[in-house]
């Protein structure tokens, strides 16, 4: 486990603004955003990225210029973006919610309320983490096929739900709908033919506006936990699900759960590539290669 040190006070922060999460509703938290760490006596320095890849050029070329923290201001994709450009530097990754599910900062205890977060990123202390590798995209959360992947398609889809009740639609509309997939995986050299509903693989362990897809899983144990639903009864599986989300692993035998550093994750001979999620976005097709990074990122965390 990698411990938590006493993070500099910053007297200058660089924020880098998803402008249009939340569809541009983030906008109207910059001022607040301003404000709230200027009372501390930090200044921001506030700029918008017009894509994932110019976010993590733009949070590296801060991380380079020797800002202690670089902030990330949208969703958990915003967070993915930067923490790619800050993985290995000396600069920590500073969160202010602005998305709609928020997942990543559940997990780091950092509160949704503007001003709290700014005290953190004023005065907090600085944590390492692991990150997970795609085939080279950082990703920090979970990474998912099946249906977790569905819950977030159908999230993304809604244009009449506002906030975190978008996931609470995807995942009725998973469970209505449920399609069974087919992969080959290969966890740490082990072949495993699987068919199930929903194929994840951790490393915080909380997706879709608080859902758990492990809730033991540690952001620094240098592990995957990779969490496969097996072909079941759906309500039978359902059933099993809540020990599980407990953490009482020996209740749930049609629910694989094992700890792993590498992933392959391909689907048979013959069948079409399946899309990958990670953090809440479409990222990748199978086949790919999944990997731990352990202790790699600083993220600017609660005292």
């Amino acid at each position: 486990m990698t411990g938590s040190s006493s993070g500099g006070r910053p007297e200058h922060v660089p924020v880098i603004l998803n402008p249009s999460a939340r569809n541009g509703a983030v906008l109207e938290r910059v001022a607040t955003l301003r404000s709230s760490l200027a009372a501390h006596g930090v200044a921001a320095g506030v700029v918008e990225s017009t894509s994932e890849q110019h976010a993590t050029e733009l949070a590296n070329g801060f991380a380079n210029e020797g800002h202690p923290v670089v902030v990330s201001l949208g969703g958990d994709g915003m967070v993915r973006a930067v923490a790619a450009g800050l993985v290995g530097t000396d600069a920590a990754l500073g969160i202010v919610a602005g998305g709609r599910g928020n997942d990543f900062i559940g997990k780091l205890g950092i509160p949704k309320n503007i001003g709290e977060a700014a005290a953190i990123i004023a005065s907090g202390d600085d944590r390492t983490i692991d990150v997970l590798d795609l085939d080279g995209r950082i990703c920090v959360g979970n990474v998912s096929a099946g249906m977790d992947a569905a819950v977030q398609h159908y999230a993304d889809t809604a244009r009449r739900i506002k906030g975190h009740w978008v996931y609470t639609y995807g995942l009725v509309r998973a469970l209505l709908q449920p399609r069974r997939i087919d992969l080959a995986l290969t966890i740490d050299g082990e072949r495993v033919e699987f068919r199930g509903y929903s194929a994840g693989f951790a490393n915080s362990g909380r997706y879709g506006g608080g859902l758990k897809l492990s809730p033991s899983a540690r952001l620094d144990d240098g592990l995957i936990d990779v969490v496969l639903l097996r072909d079941v009864f759906l309500p039978k599986l359902g059933a099993q699900l809540v020990p599980f989300n407990l953490g009482k692993h020996d209740r749930h035998p049609d629910i694989d759960f094992r700890h792993a550093t590498e992933v392959r994750i391909e689907t048979p001979a013959g069948s079409d590539p399946m899309q990958l999620f990670a953090d809440g976005d479409a990222v990748a097709t199978t086949p790919a290669t999944l990997r731990v990074r352990p202790s790699v990122l600083k993220v600017r965390v609660p005292r």
